[in-house]
């Protein structure tokens, strides 16, 4: 057994190997690079103190001070901080072998026979290789997602061992265990709020036992919800409110049952990129994922592909509980990015599906161990055809995240339709003063995807600073009658509109803000009419 897991740790280091001559890329730039609090250990207040993001939002400062650890060690270095990551995608591949064993060897999985061992061994090594993982590991930032994983296969391995090795329950100390892997996996990502469900997942689907040791598995879930109230209060200290990030542009306005409608167009993309993900790319969204809360044929089939996966689990519970297990922990894991109770800031990322590709890895080993000896064989063929196609694609895919500048022309070519591609892309070709190339990036993301405020106010900042605010006022006008609380483009609209000589205009931005309660306008209206200031 111990051959096989050294097996799986080393394959999932060798594909994740060349992401050491990564770079800072993307949100690296902000949450590393830019990050004053992160450079070293001294900013420990302003982590525990402070939200993920700068502009609020998020609570992960498990995942922050372990980037400053990183930062003190290895001075700064993006080789450090990559090295975690392929340090710790290997512990995961690991981890969701013994689980493997543990779900497919109910009875004495200290000794599991050879076939077990081939197939948690297979199941693993897919899940090693998986190029869906590439975005969580090669970008330093997913560090958050290796943490999350680690947590919840531990705690669910470790749980699965103590409930079958004894009759009176777990000890004081293995429920003390539990409910420090769960608090420390909520301290990593929101995602980590889930852990308790997978637990519950397994004793309801996993665990076979009479009705007195069901009694006894009451006392590690109240240990389990004490972590998750404590958290959420945590939280609602520091941050001052238990919402989430600002919500994507395209879930804005929508209500739960709108939200739910609209992100069964996601489900085909995500049963995509779980089971055959051919083409990555690091931004999806508008138009190319249109998000409407209306029924259409995108709609239709993830509806499909959820009750089918609901109807398996049922069926399964009893007579194949592994194939149950596999389909509810994906469900389970997809359910923080379902953008349901709380809309998140993406509709669909590739990161967040790291945790719930091990439940790909467990219905794939479950397949190859319980099928019949000629469906088995196939079954290893086909897998063993997966895990070389695995191999390739994860390494092409990595260098995608060498560089910004190989990123960023990466992504436009792999999004053509994808509007945020094109947006992203336009403000990092702002920053680097490529004002050609940012110009037509902005008005691409236009062209693609008008209702998105942010657009027009990249796009109308790219051509003001290019002293073209004769052209800047009207894309500037468009993006504040679809959000009049915007700060940042109503003070680019006024600027503008100065820049002009028409202080008619300015003024009448102004006026507009204050009456709608932006008090921060007060000062700029009082110098546009010449009365003193009040403020």
């Amino acid at each position: 057994m111990k051959r096989v897991a050294a097996l799986v740790f080393l394959l999932a280091a060798s594909v994740a190997l060349p992401t050491l001559w990564n770079g800072f890329v993307y949100d690296d730039v902000l949450l590393i690079v830019d990050n004053l609090r992160v450079h070293g250990l001294a900013g420990v207040g302003g982590i525990w103190q402070g939200s993920y993001w700068p502009a609020g939002g998020l609570y992960r400062p498990l995942t922050l001070q372990l980037f400053a650890l990183e930062w003190s060690v290895g001075g700064g270095r993006a080789g450090t901080f990559h090295a975690v990551n392929v340090v710790l995608n290997a512990a995961a591949a690991v981890l969701t072998f013994r689980l493997l064993v543990r779900i497919l060897e109910p009875r004495d999985p200290r000794a599991p026979d050879s076939r077990v061992r081939l197939a948690a061994g297979l199941g693993a090594a897919l899940f090693a290789v998986h190029p869906v993982h590439v975005e969580a590991v090669a970008n330093v930032v997913g560090q958050s997602e290796l943490l999350v994983a680690i947590c919840a296969l531990l705690s669910v391995e470790r749980y699965l061992h103590w409930r079958r090795s004894g009759e009176r329950g777990l000890s004081r100390s293995q429920r003390l265990a539990l409910a420090g892997l769960t608090l420390l996996g909520i301290l990593a990502k929101e995602t980590g709020y889930v852990i308790p469900v997978l637990l519950g997942a397994a004793e309801l689907i996993l665990v076979r036992s009479n009705t007195r040791t069901r009694g006894s598995v009451v006392a590690p879930f109240v240990w389990q919800g004490s972590v998750v109230v404590a958290a959420l209060l945590w939280r609602l200290t520091v941050l001052g409110s238990l919402a989430g990030e600002q919500p994507s542009p395209a879930l804005q306005g929508l209500g739960l049952v709108e939200r739910g409608m609209a992100m069964l167009a996601i489900v085909p993309e995500w049963a995509r990129l779980l089971l055959w993900p051919i083409h990555l790319q690091a931004e999806y969204g508008p138009p190319a994922l249109a998000l409407i809360p209306a029924l259409g044929p995108r709609h239709i089939a993830g509806l499909g592909l959820l009750g089918l996966a609901i109807v398996v689990i049922w069926r399964a519970r009893r007579d194949h509980p592994p194939t149950a297990f596999a389909l509810l922990w994906i469900l389970i894991a997809l359910a923080p990015v379902a953008n349901l109770l709380v809309p998140t800031g993406v509709v669909l990322a590739e990161r967040t599906l790291y945790l719930a590709s091990a439940g790909v890895s467990f219905g794939a080993a479950a397949l190859v161990h319980s099928a019949r000896p000629l469906l088995r064989r196939i079954a290893w063929v086909g897998g063993l055809g997966l895990l070389a196609g695995g191999v390739l694609l994860t390494l092409q895919r990595q260098g995608v995240w060498q560089t910004q500048e190989g990123f960023f022309e990466r992504l436009v070519r792999d999004g053509p339709t994808t509007y945020r591609a094109h947006l992203v892309a336009s403000r990092y070709y702002y920053g680097e003063q490529r004002w050609p190339d940012a110009e037509a990036a902005a008005r691409r993301a236009l062209d693609l995807h008008g209702a998105d405020p942010q657009v027009h106010e990249h796009l109308g900042q790219v051509l003001r600073v290019r002293e073209r605010c004769d052209e800047a006022l009207p894309i500037l006008d468009a993006g504040l009658r679809l959000d009049s609380t915007r700060t940042t483009l109503r003070s680019r609209l006024i600027e503008c509109a100065l820049a002009q000589g028409d202080t008619g205009r300015a003024r009448s931005a102004a006026e507009a803000a204050v009456r709608s309660g932006q008090s921060e306008f007060r000062g700029t209206l009082d110098r546009l009419t010449g009365r003193p200031s009040t403020r």
